[in-house]
């Protein structure tokens, strides 16, 4: 009778136990297919209903992020080469703009160069009609080619800098940098170092953009030395080294020994000369000769540049509209439009620190130096 008794209590302990390993196996089928089953997060819509303004916001926050362009395409047509300090220094700017990738952008700029003034409407047009541009710069005295095109493309930015133009408003922009303070400090340098007392320019033409920096470069030579007296040769062309070096020649044989070199071609001279000294212009020039060439008015066309690219962004993205105003945009040394170049180790220390001080004083106002667009006297 134990016996049996034991034998059923074995079999019923047996039956337990595959009871329980059976519950085991089912339980592991389940935890393992628990997070496909159980998806709250996509299942339970509270959370999203609950915060619905969050969730639009967001929604058309990654909408506009994804619509926003990542490319901007830049045409840009000059009067001359892209050498020229005034074309090359923009180019720069454009350059270095392209590195910062304002707004995530990358951008790409082709130049055409050697555009004459009777073909700049055509081209502008074409361009424009090319549809591979958001922004075309005319840079120079194109204003009249913009004023043609510029209604027809209204999505596009059209610029253009430089003495010679008229405002056109709307989507079109005149801009341009002035360079007439970094040359007074560089006509420090001049009337501080002459041993003659006669300093010199050789210029293109009688234009604002050429006259402005000449008289800033010899009110600069006569705040520290007012026995200064000054000649200048304007060649009547943007490009003819041989005759600006012929202008920089006659002016040193007539006692000259500090040349404003506002076109290329003096320097020659001033290099076959004894006791000469040069000044680039708009570009920094100190690397053509570092111990003659002193020091440079230096071009920044990078807060112009930024400028067209904000514009376009904002009419794209915003949907704002183009306002150009019916005014040249100017951008001065404080605003970050220019600034003196290297200077020369010739230069003594006494005289960079007079223009150190001076140029300090430019950027926080309390020298201004006005922009004076007459002949020099």
């Amino acid at each position: 009778m134990k016996k049996a008794i034991r034998a059923l209590v074995l079999l019923l302990a047996l039956a337990m136990l595959a009871t329980a390993c059976g519950d085991d196996s089912d339980s592991a089928d389940e935890t393992t297919a628990a997070p496909e089953t159980t998806a709250a997060a996509e299942t339970t819509a509270a959370p999203e209903t609950t915060a619905a303004p969050e969730t639009t916001e967001a929604t058309e926050t990654t909408e506009a992020m994804a619509d926003a362009p990542s490319e901007l395409n830049v045409g840009m047509i000059l009067l001359g080469v892209a050498e020229e300090p005034w074309y090359s220094t923009m180019i720069d700017s454009i350059g270095r703009v392209t590195e910062e990738k304002p707004h995530g952008l990358d951008i790409g700029l082709e130049v055409f160069e050697n555009i004459a003034y009777a073909d700049g409407e055509r081209i502008i047009r074409d361009l424009a009609a090319s549809g591979k541009y958001q922004i075309i710069l005319a840079h120079s005295a194109y204003s009249d080619g913009v004023a043609a095109v510029k209604d027809e493309f209204p999505d596009i930015v059209f610029a253009f800098s430089g003495s010679g133009n008229d405002p056109v408003g709307g989507n079109g922009y005149w801009l341009d940098v002035w360079v007439h303070e970094p040359a007074y400090l560089a006509g420090i340098v001049a009337g501080m170092m002459t041993e003659t007392n006669t300093i010199s320019g050789v210029a293109a033409f009688p234009f604002p953009n050429v006259n402005g920096p000449l008289n800033a470069w010899v009110e600069g030579a006569r705040s520290v030395n007012p026995d200064i007296e000054v000649t200048v040769n304007y060649i009547e062309s943007w490009f003819d080294p041989a005759t600006a070096k012929e202008s920089a020649v006659a002016q040193i044989a007539a006692g000259s020994d500090m040349v404003y070199m506002e076109r290329f071609g003096p320097l020659e001279a001033v290099q076959e000369a004894d006791g000469v000294y040069s000044f680039g212009h708009f570009s920094d020039q100190i690397a053509l000769d570092p111990s003659l060439v002193l020091t440079s008015p230096v071009a920044k066309w990078d807060p112009a540049f930024m400028t067209l690219v904000d514009e376009w962004y904002a009419h794209v993205t915003e949907g704002a509209a183009y306002d150009a105003p019916m005014e040249r945009i100017m951008f001065f040394m404080p605003e970050g439009g220019a600034d003196i170049g290297a200077i020369s180790d010739t230069v003594p220390a006494d005289v960079q620190a007079a223009v150190d001080e001076a140029r300090d004083k430019i950027l926080s106002g309390e020298l201004v130096i006005e922009f004076n667009d007459a002949p020099p006297e």
